[in-house]
């Protein structure tokens, strides 16, 4: 074999293994759901509890606002997410989009089929008392699948901590304090794993 095709391998070889050890770069995606799942609970609670003194139409306006703005900001981050971006064709991101796409999917599934539920029955359905663990358990598959592909262990421990917390959050079920414990674990398991995530993005330029 030649010399220069050995270095060709060799140049491939590397190319293949940077790309699998590719940063992850869904931090934005993760910060903005984090921060605005723990934002939505942290509301929801509050008026459950009385403090607000708002009525119960009050969590209608909260999870519509939720969901247009949710959507509506995600659209634009994906829209202007840079493509030049070093390893957004790894094999990890790859994977971690899909992962996160299946889960999120899952969650516009079961939340349909509540609301039809709620729309049927004429009051809202059980379903969503039973929202935070489903929620919290998802987050906890995505994140220690994309931790594990990544290598990383902060993403490892925050789907770990979800999926164990899905079990906190059932207990809680059916009280008040269920929203809090929603809001605690999204955001150290979600919003600051992806904080720290784009903090470690490489520039669009190598």
């Amino acid at each position: 074999m030649s010399r220069s095709m050995t270095d060709d391998l060799a140049y491939l070889k590397d190319l293949a293994e940077s790309g699998q050890n590719a940063p992850l770069l869904g931090g934005r995606f993760l910060a903005w759901w984090g921060g605005l799942v723990t934002i939505a609970y942290i509301s929801h609670y509050l008026i459950a509890t009385g403090a607000t003194g708002l009525p119960n139409e009050a969590y209608a306006w909260l999870w519509i606002g939720f969901s247009v703005i949710g959507f509506g900001g995600f659209k634009v981050m994906q829209m202007t997410f840079p493509k030049s971006k070093p390893g957004a064709s790894s094999l990890g991101n790859q994977i971690s989009a899909v992962v996160w796409m299946a889960g999120g999917m899952v969650l516009f599934s079961f939340f349909s089929g509540v609301i039809i539920r709620s729309v049927l029955e004429g009051r809202a359905s059980l379903g969503f008392l039973w929202s935070v663990p489903l929620v919290l358990g998802i987050y906890g598959i995505c994140q220690l699948t994309s931790g594990l592909l990544a290598k990383s262990r902060a993403l490892m421990l925050a789907g770990w901590g979800a999926i164990a917390s899905s079990g906190v959050a059932a207990v809680f079920t059916g009280s008040n304090t269920v929203w809090l414990v929603g809001a605690i674990v999204a955001a150290l398991t979600v919003f600051l794993p992806g904080v720290m995530l784009m903090r470690q993005e490489p520039s669009e330029v190598v």
